[in-house]
């Protein structure tokens, strides 16, 4: 079988390597190593045995910190992204603009864009969203699960703030992608009033398959197709099946129910793959970057050829090439 391509949307390995000894993120099975070589789901050393990769590394800035500010958090870990990329230029290339990705995959490197997960970094200056851009973060999720000063994470029930709307007109100036996976419903819809750019949910799946909050609308999920933009597949057991929280808790056909519904929602050009590898609870048979190519090949068996290659690698390659040129 020839090598598989991948482009995933989103994982949380930047912050299980950067802060695996603190806070949050104590008790990740091993946060020794680094971004080729670690034993967490994503290693570039282990991703490239499957074929080229594409990455979306997302600095996550929890809610609640307690010795960092959100933007002080956010530079500590983008300093470590740009020394990883610095110390492995060998295996891994930053891309800042998609139109470069191929050329990158080409030459047998993984690919890594670099995202924010959660935009409470900004706090009330909108030149933050300049550093960004000049940090080549390409995507940032609005909110995590509180409140920030954008909008409402799906624990809280405000919108978007007015200062939020300036916000995102900021980062769609600067072709930085607009993220709603954890936006409340009350912050989606009054996104769709002020969003002139398609936009993406990251790692969200679908309510009407597993009823958790944290999922898309079925309404929400066309909204996004219709605007042109990406929704990543997320593996977290909880957001899966309903009340499955353990590792061998869901099966793949949970995981095709949430495919199948994409597709039947007009959803072939806009499904994509969105890990939340190392920031939550997958399936134990998809509980690594390795197990992406027997995962490939039952949604080739389930779905065919050309939904698992638009699954898995071409409609997240082209969303973010027509990020840069539309």
């Amino acid at each position: 079988m020839p090598d598989i391509k991948v482009f995933d949307l989103h994982c949380d390995t930047i912050d299980a390597l950067a802060f695996g000894d603190s806070g949050p993120f104590v008790g990740f099975a091993s946060t020794e190593g680094d971004l080729v070589c670690n034993r967490l789901a994503l290693g570039i050393d282990r991703m490239q045995t499957v074929g080229p990769w594409c990455q979306c590394y997302a600095i996550w800035v929890p809610d609640q910190l307690s010795e960092l500010t959100p933007l002080q958090f956010y530079r500590q870990a983008r300093d470590y992204f740009h020394t990883q990329m610095a110390a492995h230029g060998d295996d891994v290339v930053q891309v800042r603009d998609a139109r470069a990705l191929d050329e990158v995959l080409a030459s047998g490197k993984t690919a890594a864009m670099l995202t924010v997960e959660n935009g409470s970094p900004v706090g009330s200056d909108l030149g933050v969203i300049d550093e960004w851009a000049a940090d080549g973060v390409k995507m940032v999720t609005l909110t995590w699960n509180g409140k920030n000063s954008i909008a409402s994470g799906h624990d809280t029930t405000d919108g978007l703030s007015t200062f939020g709307r300036q916000v995102v007109r900021a980062m769609e100036d600067r072709r930085i992608v607009v993220d709603v996976s954890h936006l409340n419903d009350v912050g989606f819809w009054d996104l769709m009033k002020v969003v002139r750019r398609p936009f993406a949910a990251s790692h969200s799946n679908l309510r009407e398959a597993c009823g958790h909050k944290r999922n898309l609308t079925d309404d929400q999920f066309r909204a996004i197709r219709d605007m042109g933009g990406i929704v990543g597949l997320n593996y977290c057991t909880g957001f899966v099946r309903d009340n499955a929280w353990g590792a061998d808790e869901v099966s793949f056909d949970d995981v095709a129910a949430h495919i199948e519904r994409f597709l039947d929602l007009g959803g072939e050009d806009t499904i994509a793959l969105g890990s939340d590898f190392d920031g939550c609870t997958p399936p134990a048979w998809l509980s690594t970057c390795e197990k992406l190519t027997p995962f490939y090949q039952r949604i080739v068996v389930r779905f065919g050829e050309s939904v698992a290659q638009r699954l898995f690698f071409e409609n997240a390659h082209d969303f973010f090439v027509r990020n840069e040129t539309a």
